[in-house]
């Protein structure tokens, strides 16, 4: 058996508490006479740590030995519930095995933890495990843990000795964040967790919703699902997982499978590794899945019906799954894959049925045997740029698929695109020949040429980062000599100083503040070496638990001294920071602050902090701060949460956590029930921010590093700026900026750039300078956006008066309510991008300032000709590709005049007229999937290339054969180009059409661009008319030459007086004229009348001789007489010979509607 303290021995402990039988209760809490006093030591874990353990508890002291036999659930829980009285602290559980038969309930800031070692597959586990027996068969049972908020559960395994990995039995979560029927569900931590054998590892509950789960190492061999999330209205966030069969089985406990058993079938039949639904913008990053059936399901909510996850991820491994990545839902918002590795599956990505939204995949590798599968009724958007398909298929049976600049390592066909699909292949690299089978019916790109993009960054790799103090020593400021006082009411300047001075001088060691609220009217510095902790160590906006700060001192002014002095090499964590001065709990009346922290010094750190009412936040600008590293600082502030500058190089700000509800909303008890926040109506608050609040300023720094960082409620979210003559550079992973005015204001940057990584920005409010992007008049510097979602309700999405803004693999969800960009001076650069439609694309003349490849967007009120460039670009939304059916004029580009068969089609193509008869008319014919024929008008011959393809085109052959095979492609700027099937080159007008057309280019340029106009009939044209509801023609009776005669339908007998030449007369209206005789149809006496009969007779120029023929949809027409606006009508509906033909009013019916087929 371990002894008591056997870890402790080697610290230092100065002034701790004896063991006593009462202890003071935490605000709002009643003590117990049974609940022991708290014995707060410094614990010497036995596996490395990132941070120093402080724990009010052990539980050996309390006989739960880790014996692997002997129940230990009381124990544990009335330990947890005797800390939840005390108001926040840590139960630490050292190495052993804990048996718990019952559940457990982590009370709302309280922290469990034991000892961990990060697992490595294929070797037995370490450390604290917990044996779980509860529910076992029943999945809806309570679960093992289940957590409140601002709760933790830390360094601990869980083992589920009963579970047969021959025979898999359900049961509950085995940590169930958010407690059924509990008030609030916010910011509970699980990090560093190994799921040996859990059946549901990790379940946000989908019962009480909330916000802000955070997720950090955790491991194992969880069987039906590993961490899913749903009704969650804020940001969660998951990062560092690895899930494999591999950790059970190699576990080395009891019942643990041989390696490659029938368990691991189970897995991959039944498992999913992460599930997302409703999350509201979550992060996921540096994940690995692997043999599991799905890897990554992105789901509808269970909770919320069409609530559909959205949010961004990075650096996701997906090994041996069946699935690595399935879409049942995507969001309109777009949701962002970054450095995605697929490899060894049977599925790399699945696009399910009635999907819509966007997918952003950047620098996604995939090795699967079915690639990419997309449904033919999915709408969704998939935009893939610098990926690789090693091997697979690619199969888009609907929706758009976008692939720019990327290698296409597969086997040809490398991309198959479906009827009901479209898509944007372009810039692309092949290792063997392409073949791109395109049976699109809408326009798509196709275009090998290569692309010039900025290549993606790499990005330093986020872990969390150890800072300790320099010395294992710990200083209690509640015990004597300090006799802090934790009360909100006694002045605790003195006492904490002097904790934090008698650390100093002896050489370094944590301060620890037990739970409680103490007040400190001046000011405080933690000297080198020491650092400042509190009782609730984990990431978490302020929700009254732990140890708090209450801020008195600087009332009055911003530029005063900060009230939290971190000097070089020292460090604060685990604590709340309150302005019980800043009361809105009546009216809002917001007095400046200094800043809340400063650092003096390199190395200083700032960890697990909340803050509420801060005027300003955290100042690392003043002095300069080099390796300075701020992780998990959540809550609010008045004006500025944190300015970073003064030339600090190598710094770190990860996992801010900011949203103006923790003081708006403060008053709930959800929320920590904070006396200055408002009763009632909070709308202030949130108009206070929106005016007011520059959330991060960045100013001097050098190689500055921004992980995971979110806000709601900002006038501007984050501010690049100069100081000293000199701006920012670094780099952005993540930033997540909502409800913003104006989300990001470019000022100045630094020589060596600030770019930015899986964005997402959300501006909203009825202000006219809501922006998603702005840059000012001194801005010259260009950033470049690499996945980046916009959404909310913009005024203008970008605004540039300066500078050059370039994003890949955009998604402007509301481009702009006024328009999308305003420019004045500066650049806009679009790839790979879509943007919603809007009133205007940009302000007028701006043309030459955009530069637009690769993406889907209307540039409306804009000359796409005049932009600075604009390649391969589709619109919005699919458009008809191809007018099969139909007859069309071809007009060069090159040379604005149209194509000709010449002579009859005696002589090749060429585009020499100006004007469009017989010879310049072809029609549109159906040559197999994705491919067309042309057949001229003037000879009734196709279009051919000649053996090989290598010849003129010309109008001379009778059939289709590969020769006279043909892709239409439809090009961005409304023109199209033909590709010979032949021999995949494009048709050009060569010599810019002084010479005939020959299909001999790799690439499209003017030369190889037509426009191509549908003709509706053509002047002069002979044609059969077909009566739509009995496929019988109109007919002159009995072959009738003479005036009067009259007219009926009749089965096709390819005769003249069957055959009606059609005469343009001017103002869109037309004469039809039989072949047979020559004179024109007409309604008979020039009646008004319904059911006037039709007639031929000799052309008068009279208006009951001229019609209107007008599309009737499908191909069909309408007939209409210019001087009654009747129709032609079959009477009666006849379907028989014979049947006269009457005018009528338009009823729409299809014996009112006809075919034209132009005859030879």
């Amino acid at each position: 058996m371990l002894q008591p303290y056997r870890r402790a021995w080697k610290y230092l402990i100065i002034f701790t508490l004896l063991f006593t039988s009462v202890v003071i209760a935490g605000p709002g809490q009643t003590a117990h006479a049974a609940d022991p006093a708290p014995n707060w030591q410094l614990i010497d874990p036995k596996y490395p740590t990132t941070d120093t353990i402080v724990a009010a508890y052990n539980v050996q002291d309390f006989g739960a030995t880790g014996d692997g036999v002997t129940d230990v659930t009381a124990t544990f829980q009335m330990l947890l519930d005797s800390l939840d009285r005390l108001g926040g602290g840590t139960l630490f559980v050292p190495e052993g095995k804990y048996v718990i038969r019952g559940n457990l309930e982590i009370p709302k800031g309280i922290t469990i933890r034991g000892e961990w070692s990060k697992p490595v597959k294929g070797q037995p586990i370490q450390g604290t495990i917990l044996m779980a027996y509860a529910g076992r068969g029943n999945e809806n049972a309570t679960p093992f843990i289940t957590m409140v908020s601002s709760s933790a559960v830390m360094d601990i395994a869980v083992w589920y000795p009963e579970q047969l990995p021959n025979a898999i039995t359900a049961y509950p979560p085995t940590i169930l964040i958010g407690k059924p029927n509990y008030f609030g569900n916010e910011y509970a931590n699980v990090k560093n967790v190994t799921l040996v054998n859990a059946y549901s590892g990790i379940i946000f509950s989908r019962q009480n919703g909330g916000a802000g789960p955070v997720i950090n190492g955790v491991y194992g061999t969880p069987l039906s699902r590993g961490i899913e999330f749903d009704n969650m209205v804020d940001v969660g966030r998951i990062d560092w997982v690895d899930f494999a069969p591999e950790y059970w089985s190699g576990s080395g406990l009891a019942n643990a499978p041989a390696p490659n058993g029938a368990f691991k079938t189970w897995i991959y039949n039944n498992g999913t590794g992460i599930v997302m639904r409703r999350n509201d913008w979550s992060y996921t990053t540096n994940v690995t899945i692997d043999g599991y059936n799905v890897g990554y399901l992105s789901g509808m909510s269970v909770t919320t019906p069409g609530s559909i996850p959205n949010g961004h991820h990075y650096n996701l491994n997906f090994i041996r799954n069946k699935t690595a990545i399935k879409f049942d839902g995507v969001n309109n918002v777009g949701i962002m894959f970054t450095k995605v590795s697929i490899d060894q599956s049977e599925t790399g990505i699945l696009v399910g049925p009635n999907t819509g939204g966007v997918v952003q995949l950047s620098a996604t590798s995939i090795n699967a045997v079915n690639a990419i599968a997309v449904d033919a009724t999915s709408q969704t958007r998939i935009a893939m740029q610098q990926g690789t398909v090693a091997a697979g298929t690619v199969n888009i049976n609907g929706g758009t698929f976008t692939a720019s600049n990327s290698d296409f390592n597969n086997a040809a066909p490398q991309i198959v695109l479906g009827t009901e699909a479209r898509g944007n292949i372009v810039g692309n690299r092949f290792a063997s020949p392409v073949n791109i089978v395109n049976n699109s019916r809408y326009a798509t790109n196709i275009d090998h040429t290569p692309t010039v993009v900025k290549p993606l960054p790499a990005f330093p790799t986020i872990t969390p980062e150890t800072h300790k103090p320099t010395r294992k020593a710990l200083y209690v400021a509640t015990n004597a000599p300090f006799n802090a006082v934790g009360n909100g009411t006694t002045n605790n300047t003195t006492a904490i100083q002097n904790a934090l001075n008698q650390a100093g001088a002896d050489g370094g060691g944590v301060v620890f503040l037990p739970p409680g609220k103490y007040k400190v009217l001046g000011n405080l510095t933690i000297p080198s070496g020491v650092e400042l902790k509190g009782s609730s160590d984990v990431s978490t906006v302020p929700t009254g638990q732990g140890s708090t700060l209450e801020v008195y001192a600087g009332r009055g002014s911003a530029t005063g001294t900060p009230f939290l002095s971190v000097s070089a090499n020292s460090g604060v964590r685990g604590l709340t920071f309150n302005y019980p001065e800043q009361d809105a709990s009546v009216s809002l009346n917001v007095a400046p602050y200094p800043y809340m922290i400063r650092a003096t010094g390199s190395n200083a750190y700032i960890i697990n902090i909340g803050m509420r009412a801060a005027y300003n936040g955290i100042d690392l600008f003043t002095n300069k701060t080099d390796n300075h590293y701020v992780d998990s600082l959540a809550g609010h502030a008045f004006k500025n949460a944190i300015r970073i500058g003064g030339g600090a190089v190598n710094g770190k700000v990860n996992n801010l956590q900011f949203n103006v509800i923790a003081f708006a909303a403060g008053r709930e008890s959800k929320f920590g029930s904070w006396p200055n926040s408002p009763i009632g109506d909070n709308s202030p608050i949130y108009a206070y921010a929106a005016n007011n609040l520059d959330f991060m300023i960045v100013g001097n720094v050098v190689n500055q590093t921004l992980f995971n960082d979110f806000h709601f409620g900002s006038a501007r979210g984050l501010v690049l700026t100069q100081e000293s003559g000199t701006g920012p550079t670094g780099k952005s992973l993540g930033l997540g900026i909502d409800g913003a005015t104006k989300a990001i204001v470019f000022e100045s940057m630094g020589a060596g750039g600030f770019d930015f990584i899986n964005t997402q920005l959300v501006s909203f409010g009825d202000f006219a300078t809501t922006r998603y992007l702005e840059t000012g008049p001194g801005f010259s510097g260009e950033s470049t956006f690499f996945s980046a979602d916009f959404w909310g309700q913009p005024k203008y999405g970008v605004d540039i008066n300066a500078g050059t803004i370039a994003i890949q693999l955009g998604n402007f969800e509301n481009a702009g309510s006024l328009g999308f960009s305003r420019l004045n001076t500066g650049q806009l650069k679009l790839d790979t991008t879509v943007v919603a439609n809007t009133p205007a694309f940009a302000n007028a003349g701006k043309e030459g300032q955009l530069h637009v490849q690769s993406s889907l967007l209307n540039p409306t009120g804009l000359i796409v000709g005049n932009f600075a460039s604009w390649k391969n670009n589709l619109s919005l939304n699919p458009s008809m590709a191809v007018p099969i059916g139909s007859y069309i004029s071809l007009k060069a580009v090159a040379n604005n005049l149209f194509v000709s068969a010449d002579s009859a089609g005696a002589n090749p193509l060429i585009a020499n007229k100006a004007t469009v008869g017989l010879s310049e008319q072809f029609k549109i014919v159906d040559a197999g999937p994705g491919l067309i024929a042309l057949q001229s008008t003037v000879n009734n011959k196709y279009v051919t290339t000649g053996s090989g393809g290598g010849s003129p085109l010309i109008a001379s052959q009778t059939t289709i054969g590969a020769a006279e095979r043909f892709q239409w492609i439809a090009n961005s700027d409304g023109t199209i180009s033909l590709m010979a099937n032949i021999n995949s080159r494009y048709v050009v007008a060569e010599g810019g059409g002084a010479s005939a057309l020959i299909a001999n280019r790799l690439s499209a340029g003017p030369w190889e661009k037509f426009q191509a106009n549908v003709l509706k009939l053509v002047d002069g044209g002979i044609y059969r008319i077909t009566a739509k509801h009995s496929g019988k023609v109109i007919d002159v009776k009995d072959n009738s030459m003479a005036d009067g005669g009259a007219i009926q339908q009749w089965s096709w007998g390819n005769t003249n007086n069957q055959k009606w030449k059609v005469n343009s007369v001017g103002g869109g209206y037309y004469t039809l004229s039989a072949v047979s005789s020559n004179k024109a149809l007409e309604v008979s006496g020039a009646s008004t009348g319904v059911g006037a009969a039709l007639l031929q007779r000799t052309y008068s120029g009279a208006t009951n001789q001229q019609w209107l023929i007008e599309d009737a949809g499908d191909n069909y027409f309408r007939i209409v007489a210019r001087h009654s606006g009747k129709v032609v009508d079959v009477s009666g509906v006849s379907l028989t010979d014979g049947a006269i033909l009457h005018q009528w009013d338009w009823g729409n019916a299809d014996n009112q509607k006809w075919l034209f087929a132009l005859q030879p």
